[in-house]
């Protein structure tokens, strides 16, 4: 029997606290693309996925030193586009006893933290490389590099150790999504194994079976908000496309997969497996008009509006045209970067649209039966206890029937990371600090980023759970889910029982000690 060139091993994402409903399982998507691209390579794969195995570091150990591929990959990523950093303390688990159970296994870490700092995480973490780039080449130049016995300096996008230092390769271009397309490696990670998120289901009973898939139709986004650390896997691949006169410096990478190739995945996946929940995961799916309208078109085609699928979009690209194609066409909800109601702090991130603008947009989409996953950021660059109470003030007049709220995170790979570093801010990897989990949402341990003096990081925090769950006790949203023939009764009982256990079982470090000082001021919800 030949050995397995290369696995996978999905290590455990961080969860948030949901009680009484079931928060999605997504397919590793990024996993999916380096597969897809080894298979058509002749190249033996399989992939183990801890989220839903529900395997403990220890068994995944075990099984993988059964197996004894040639590399192990470990995709550091998670369930949104940011969700690398917090994922890594995982990541280093199942590292670890992989590394105790087999000492020889080749172990490389992919991803958006590691493509960030990888000289870093190289040094840090018990394995032996680190991916720099985007992923499909570098995994399979390092296969061969493993199994024909030569050196590994050719192996583009490649760090390594060499004297107690990291050393990088050359980098590795950027693959043509229409040349690699990431169908044919859907049978690792059946999507019936999956679940979409318990608002998708519009805070429903869970159905006996609820096959969930994330296909990409993009890769890459073109507008650089501070907060954002998404391309990171990109940037070695655009350097080189700079350097061949294909592009100009600074621009970020945006690449398309034909529409015809993502609506045949998306037939695939409906015929194969039943799947009907979809996520197109793209970081900005609603840009442009061909490429949005020619999938909406498509898939109406083929299937009317029986799918439920929901994609992200920006305020000020979404553009009333799309709207009555995507929901004729299954499209549910829009997750939509607001983040502030001062425009002062919005154009500083660049999203200067006007509030009028966003009333709009909110109006326009649900008037043809789509909903907003509106999304809000407290503690931006500029904001006060005004702004950021006259954030939850837009929230609550928009009253989204999903409503997100998060606190600034400077995470590696971000402008603000940058920013952060130079003025020597305490990040959470600081040597008394948390560490990874400190920029993790819903961790204990989370510490928002915020340089500015009008505020402390423990009022920030302490403002967004409260804000968090208030939206959903207030009785206009209550009454605007019952009334709502696709949420009803049931739907609001969910929602409350959700909140309730939030409530209970949320915990903050940051927040009780400053508490406990004596010193702390709660900014009011307004």
């Amino acid at each position: 029997m030949n050995r397995l060139d290369v696995l996978f091993v999905i290590p455990t994402n961080v969860l948030d606290i949901k009680g009484g409903v079931t928060d999605a399982i997504e397919p590793p998507a990024r996993a999916r693309l380096m597969a897809a691209y080894l298979m058509r390579r002749n190249c033996s794969v399989d992939l183990f996925d801890s989220n839903v195995l529900d395997w403990s570091p220890e068994k995944m150990a075990q099984e993988v030193k059964t197996v004894n591929p040639h590399l192990v990959v470990v995709p550091v990523y998670g369930y949104n586009p940011s969700a690398s950093t917090q994922t890594m303390p995982s990541a280093r688990e199942f590292a670890q006893a992989i590394r105790n159970e087999s000492p020889n296994t080749t172990i490389m870490f992919t991803g958006t933290h590691p493509a960030a700092l990888p000289g870093k995480t190289l040094l840090d973490e018990p394995i032996d490389y680190i991916c720099g780039g985007e992923g499909p080449i570098t995994t399979h130049e390092l296969l061969q590099a493993i199994k024909g016995g030569n050196g590994i300096q050719n192996v583009r996008g490649l760090w390594y150790r060499e004297n107690g230092r990291a050393i990088p390769n050359a980098p590795a271009p950027l693959i043509d999504l229409n040349d690699e397309p990431a169908m044919d490696a859907w049978h690792l990670m059946d999507p019936r194994k999956y679940r979409p998120h318990h608002w998708q289901r519009f805070y429903l009973e869970s159905e006996a079976s609820e096959p969930y898939a994330n296909p990409f139709s993009v890769e890459g986004c073109p507008f650089q908000c501070n907060f954002c650390n998404i391309h990171s896997t990109f940037r070695q691949g655009e350097g080189l496309r700079v350097e061949q006169g294909l592009a100009r410096p600074g621009v970020n990478s945006y690449r398309f997969l034909k529409p015809e190739l993502f609506v045949k995945e998306v037939e695939y996946l409906v015929k194969e497996y039943g799947v009907k929940y979809f996520k197109i995961p793209d970081e900005m799916f609603g840009l442009n008009p061909n490429h949005v309208l020619t999938i909406a078109r498509l898939i109406k085609e083929r299937f009317g509006n029986s799918l439920n699928i929901w994609c992200y979009f920006r305020i000020d690209t979404c553009n009333p045209k799309f709207l009555e194609p995507l929901a004729s066409a299954g499209f549910t909800y829009l997750g939509l970067g607001i983040e502030a109601a001062n425009s002062q702090v919005r154009s500083g991130i660049g999203k200067g649209f006007k509030d009028e603008k966003i009333f709009k947009v909110l109006e326009e989409i649900e008037s043809v039966g789509l909903m907003g996953g509106n999304n809000f950021i407290f503690g931006l660059e500029g904001d006060t206890a005004e702004s950021i109470q006259a954030t939850y003030k837009m929230a609550c007049e928009l009253n989204g029937h999903y409503g997100n709220f998060y606190c600034r995170q400077a995470l590696p790979g971000s402008k603000d990371y940058e920013t952060a570093r130079r003025i020597d801010y305490p990040l959470p990897e600081r040597l008394s600090g948390p560490g990874w989990f400190g920029h993790a949402q819903y961790s204990e341990v989370s510490e928002p980023y915020y340089e500015g003096r009008d505020l402390t990081p423990a009022q920030i925090l302490d403002f967004r759970d409260r804000a968090h769950i208030a939206y959903y006790r207030r009785p206009e949203y209550l009454d605007k889910i019952r009334k709502d023939p696709r949420f009803g009764e049931i739907a609001v009982q969910h929602v409350l029982e959700w909140i309730s256990h939030l409530e209970r079982n949320l915990k903050r470090k940051l927040v009780e000690d400053a508490k406990a000082s004596g010193s702390f001021a709660p900014i009011p919800l307004q």
